[in-house]
């Protein structure tokens, strides 16, 4: 009886064997799709196995039944994207090893990762060492550039005030001899009318001294 790395082997030849199941008549119109669909027609010629067409999907592309379904590892592979996932995957118990979801974003990777070391689970899809240390890497990164944003922003904020402070000056020297001439308008009103007054007050003294006299 062949082992399961035998029937494997065997399994990938026959895969590079088997045809591309194209849906009927997909090379003629762009707008049918490439995924296979049964042929139904009553004259259709692929159904018929007419010879000089495509072939059919048949049981005969199979895989050996011992190995169906395994990874190439000799796992059965189950696709997580959380720990709760991972915590239910018995790799001893059930010949398990995991993929981990294309969705599932660095920070969780990294976690369910770790997890998988720890619980020696064998994970497929990936490399983890170097996974790890990609991720890490990508995380300093964003770090960097979050740092060097804050900077940017702190920098444009600190030049603003200072341009601000700049228009605000410039403002208070246009607004200065502005007030300075009002000033002087202001000076020259009460001068006139201290003039105005002294005058009063002599006029007024003038005209007690001859009402004495007389």
């Amino acid at each position: 009886m062949s082992t399961k790395k035998e029937l494997l082997e065997k399994r990938k030849a026959l895969k590079k064997k088997k045809p591309e199941f194209v849906r009927k008549d997909k090379h003629k119109k762009k707008k049918l799709e490439a995924r296979w669909k049964k042929p139904r027609g009553l004259h259709n010629k692929r159904r018929l196995r007419k010879k000089g067409h495509a072939k059919n999907p048949g049981q005969g592309y199979r895989a050996p039944r011992q190995v169906r379904g395994l990874h190439s590892k000799q796992v059965i592979p189950v696709i997580i994207s959380n720990e709760h996932q991972l915590a239910t995957v018995e790799a001893e118990k059930d010949n398990k090893g995991i993929i981990i979801s294309g969705r599932v974003g660095d920070r969780k990777k990294n976690q369910l990762i770790q997890l998988a070391q720890k619980k020696k689970i064998q994970v497929l899809n990936l490399n983890p060492e170097k996974e790890l240390a990609r991720i890490q890497e990508r995380t300093e990164q964003r770090k960097k550039r979050k740092q060097e944003m804050l900077k940017t922003e702190k920098e444009k904020e600190k030049k603003k005030k200072e341009e601000e402070k700049r228009k605000a000056e410039e403002k208070k020297k246009k607004e200065k001899p502005a007030e300075e001439k009002l000033r002087g308008k202001a000076g020259l009103e009460t001068e006139e009318k201290n003039i105005e007054e002294k005058k009063k007050l002599e006029k007024q003294e003038k005209d007690k001294v001859l009402t004495k006299k007389g």
